[in-house]
């Protein structure tokens, strides 16, 4: 995506969509009551945003490892008949909020167009919940949607799995495991603006952008303290997807990443590692934007974004 014409400075520093320049001031807490009133608000706007006259929501409740019931927002499309496929989704949130608007707009969206069913999966969060909780509820959430694909009247080849931001981790990590663990993989892995490296990881965008609004530099000391407060349980190599040295066998992966972004490396130096180990994938680097600017609904690049994300999943469940 080439930069915007109507794109302008912001502080003479980031040429920004004007769209986006909503987005300013907006910024992840680092503060445990902030992020908690912050999760609050986010729960309230996905109970109150509205449906989508075309796809019908349920929920169904997902069992963890150790019996934990997470209760989980389903997404089928009214028209779509007998077996479909579909997208496990983990929404972003810094591993410290849930799902709010934006992802429920989004999944009900895809879910519409591409005829799939898509279950929005609202994993334990931090501080709670330190690694690997998360990523545990998000790979048992996999094994328990496929053994019981018959059941949901879902396609056991065609599910997905996805995510933006720490849900990009997440499913990053998630595909890691199975993969390692010989266990029954995703169809295709969808990750929007994904964390994938250490917060210390030395890239041009994460030297840049510690001042940028949503998310930024400034944001990985917090979720270390937090997040991965316990340690890694000899697991580094999932928490941060990079540093793993074998990217063989893995689903054919969609990326998005924001131009002003500290994430933005991320996506770039995933797309060449997998790349190299011949997993075909598409790279998607938008221009004038910031970490979640999907979340604004009107803008053209989202609804560029949209139609992407939504053929590159029709091609996936197309290809099985």
């Amino acid at each position: 995506m080439a930069k915007p014409p109507e794109s302008f400075p912001m502080k003479l520093k980031y040429y920004v969509r004007k769209e986006f320049l909503m987005l300013k001031p907006f910024v992840m807490p680092m503060n445990i009551f902030a992020l908690k009133l912050l999760d609050f608000g986010l729960r309230l706007t996905l109970f109150i945003a509205p449906g989508n006259k075309n796809v019908k929501i349920t929920k169904t409740p997902i069992f963890t490892r150790d019996q934990k019931i997470i209760n989980t927002m389903v997404f089928t499309p009214k028209k779509a008949k007998g077996i479909l496929p579909c997208l496990l989704y983990f929404p972003g949130g810094g591993f410290v909020n849930g799902p709010g608007y934006a992802h429920k707009r989004n999944c009900a969206k895809i879910a519409a167009s591409v005829g799939c069913k898509i279950f929005l999966f609202p994993y334990r969060l931090a501080p709670k919940y330190a690694f690997p909780t998360a990523l545990y509820d998000c790979v048992d959430a996999f094994k328990f949607v496929s053994d019981r694909a018959i059941d949901f009247m879902i396609d056991p080849k065609r599910i997905a799995v996805g995510g933006d931001s720490a849900g990009g981790t997440l499913a990053a990590g998630t595909t890691l495991m199975l993969r390692d663990a010989h266990a029954k993989m995703p169809c295709f892995n969808l990750m929007l603006y994904p964390a994938l490296d250490k917060g210390t990881a030395d890239t041009p965008s994460r030297k840049l952008y510690t001042d940028t609004p949503m998310f930024n530099t400034k944001r990985f000391k917090f979720i270390e303290k937090h997040y991965y407060k316990n340690g890694y349980f000899g697991m580094e190599k999932y928490a941060y997807p990079l540093l793993n040295d074998n990217f063989d066998r893995l689903p054919p992966t969609y990326i998005e990443t924001a131009e002003y972004d500290c994430l933005h490396d991320d996506g770039v130096l995933a797309n060449k590692k997998l790349t190299a180990a011949g997993v075909p994938v598409t790279l998607v680097e938008t221009k004038g934007t910031f970490h979640g600017y999907d979340a604004v609904e009107r803008s053209p690049v989202t609804k560029e974004c949209m139609v992407l994300r939504q053929a590159a999943l029709k091609q996936a469940f197309a290809n099985k």
